[in-house]
């Protein structure tokens, strides 16, 4: 007959720890059949099921628990279902918390119990090539309730396993990031965590599986907000400035002329259009007390540089000229505008309005 000892993704209570002077002891329940001293074991781990051999069955004294640290243990030759048990065993080095058990007697088909105990583990440590988070935990216990509670939030895993942080699990996640940067993340159930981590993935570390989902709801939140935002970065701001007059410094060759910004941010190298839409000039440089800027913003006095045109012809002082906002980008602006102020809302629909005289369907 074969014996089974409790299966850890059901029975929680599966400690596997080294005690002084004794060893690697398993703290279990046998929950079937019955188990000897001398017995052979096979033990499920994160590669390939192992052979171990029973070398003490030690049981609780009474009133003891098996939690309690000082609690004392008697040796017993054997145990039977349903027990709580203290196992001894040889070969249990690579064994992690939360791993199948089956005990064998003589006759047994060894190989078809490590079948089935790869089985066991490979139903919980999943490996698939579709895109998602990978998540870690101390026991398949803790695994398959993290992996059920985010397949309840429709949250992809592509990758789950019991133990520590490894080099793979840090390169899938760096893989992720290149596919999708929200991917990009590992969540760590009560596991340790190293402190050398890449800055393009993100550890998400809790003993309260909830919280820990949590965790990773807020960040998910913060990283599509940081991701939008620096995508706007990218795009040409609205700007509105005033040609102050009795500020031209250089007519020409590039015109150098006092500018105000009215709304919104100027920036080097964007082109600057008139009322009517019709473009100028670029914005050459920015000056403000002899520094040079790469932007400047509402309320601040500069000097701009423009080439190709001529201050008194093409431009004059006093006139009120504006960024040219290419269509692709006030769409953008539109779908993001949570992250636009008022005066930039306000901007942008003036410039439609500028451009919606040639083009009544501009931007739409």
């Amino acid at each position: 007959m074969t014996e089974f000892l409790i299966m850890p993704s059901k029975f929680p209570l599966l400690e596997i720890k080294e005690e002084k002077g004794v060893g690697t002891v398993v703290d279990s329940i046998i929950y079937d059949g019955s188990l000897s001293v001398n017995d052979a074991i096979v033990v499920g781990t994160l590669d390939l099921p192992i052979l171990a051999k029973v070398k003490a069955l030690l049981l609780p004294s009474p009133l003891a628990e098996m939690r309690d640290a000082k609690a004392k243990f008697v040796r017993a030759n054997s145990v039977t279902a349903a027990t709580g048990v203290r196992i001894v065993a040889q070969n249990m080095e690579t064994v992690v918390s939360g791993m199948p058990i089956i005990g064998i007697k003589k006759n047994t088909d060894v190989e078809a119990v490590k079948s089935q105990i790869l089985q066991e583990v490979k139903s919980v440590i999943v490996e698939t090539s579709q895109k998602g988070i990978i998540i870690k935990a101390d026991s398949l216990g803790s695994l398959e309730a993290l992996s059920f509670l985010l397949k309840e939030r429709s949250i992809p895993v592509c990758r789950a396993s019991v133990g520590a942080l490894s080099k793979k699990d840090i390169s899938d996640a760096e893989a992720n990031n290149l596919k999708d940067p929200l991917t990009a993340v590992i969540l760590a159930f009560n596991v340790p965590v190293q402190d050398s981590i890449p800055v393009s993935i993100k550890i998400i570390s809790n003993n309260v599986i909830y919280r820990l989902i949590e965790d990773y709801e807020k960040w998910v939140v913060e990283k599509k907000k940081a991701i939008e935002t620096g995508e706007l970065e990218t795009l040409v701001k609205p700007a509105k400035v005033h040609l102050l007059k009795g500020y031209v410094f250089r007519q020409s060759n590039p015109a150098v002329v006092g500018v105000e910004i009215m709304a919104g941010t100027l920036r080097t190298n964007v082109q600057l259009m008139n009322g009517a839409g019709e473009i100028l000039s670029v914005v050459k440089g920015i000056q403000l007390e002899q520094e040079n800027l790469a932007k400047v913003e509402k309320g601040k006095r500069v000097a701009i540089s423009m080439p190709d045109v001529v201050v008194g012809r093409q431009v004059k002082e006093g006139d009120v000229l504006y960024s040219s906002v290419p269509e692709a980008h006030f769409r953008i602006f539109k779908e993001y505008k949570q992250y636009l102020s008022v005066d930039e809302k306000e901007l942008l629909k003036e410039i439609a309005e500028i451009m919606r005289k040639n083009n009544p369907v501009w931007g739409v």
